[in-house]
């Protein structure tokens, strides 16, 4: 039985590969149809190190500030909604969020009491 060369054979593989394509399928990147592919999509510009890492920053900032804004939503819901002591998710929170002002709106219609936003 003979050995396979797997560097060699997945060199083969990927140099084979389209990686310009939608489809992501083997083909001969001269191809009319890839060549079709090419013409339509925007080429990507390389971003620079320094940009990205500004716009890294700027996402991290972001998603701590979201974490925080949740944070803090999580403290307005009564502990019922806090099964077995574990932090909800994000899902959770927002979805218990609304499930907890519709029942706090509900309480206040029966009372009679106008809601001015």
């Amino acid at each position: 039985m003979a050995q396979i060369d797997v560097d060699a054979f997945t060199s083969q593989v990927l140099s084979q590969w389209d990686w310009s394509g939608e489809d992501r399928a083997f083909g001969d990147a001269s191809s009319p149809e890839s060549g079709r592919r090419d013409e339509q999509q925007k080429p990507k510009v390389k971003m620079s190190v320094k940009r990205r890492m500004k716009a890294s920053e700027r996402e991290k900032l972001r998603m701590r500030s979201l974490a925080e804004a949740l944070h803090q939503l999580r403290e307005y819901l009564p502990p019922v909604y806090s099964r077995r002591a574990q932090p909800l998710t994000k899902i959770q929170t927002l979805k218990y969020t609304i499930q907890y002002i519709k029942e706090l709106s509900s309480v206040l219609e029966q009372h009679s009491v106008p809601i001015q936003l």
